[in-house]
């Protein structure tokens, strides 16, 4: 979908795509309220064999990171072409994105693009993930990080806001 705005006497356009993982719901519940501001897609990725509990999930990623086990999702690589931006949306994972997300990222065509990251998480912060998602997507632009937290919640509405007036 195009969100238009008035700049500078001009109408712009920004055609945005969300991609995003939710474990448990909360990065999903987050990519709905951005598809419902922004008028655009969502793409759900998903691993190819899900994870269980939220105990369960931490011990397998733990393995996974330390045995370097490979992830893969089902869900296949979008054509990006017409999207100038894209949100992306995960679960902050033992401070990085979790890494079938990173996988599936890597290879969508995101150069020239803008990436807008927004995670959910308990403790931890966006901020510490952006390092995963700059190697993800190296020819982007990662800007305007969106954390959304136990212990840290930004302002989504001051958020939303910035973003429009920005783009």
């Amino acid at each position: 979908m195009l969100y238009n705005k008035i700049r500078k006497g001009k109408i712009q356009t920004m055609k945005a795509m969300i991609i995003y993982y939710s474990k448990t719901g909360n990065t999903e519940k987050l990519a709905k309220r951005i598809q419902k501001d922004f008028h655009c897609e969502m793409l759900k990725v998903e691993p190819e064999d899900p994870y269980g509990n939220y105990v369960s999930s931490l011990v397998r990623v733990n393995k996974e990171r330390k045995n370097k086990v490979p992830v893969q999702s089902v869900t296949p690589v979008p054509d990006l072409s017409a999207y100038d931006t894209v949100f992306i949306g995960y679960p902050i994972w033992y401070m990085n994105p979790p890494e079938f997300l990173s996988d599936f990222i890597s290879r969508c065509s995101l150069e020239g693009k803008t990436v807008i990251p927004f995670a959910t998480c308990g403790l931890a912060n966006v901020s510490k993930t952006l390092p995963a998602i700059k190697r993800a997507c190296p020819k982007s632009q990662v800007v305007h990080p969106f954390n959304y937290g136990i212990a840290k919640k930004d302002n989504y509405d001051d958020w939303v806001h910035s973003l429009k007036q920005i783009n």
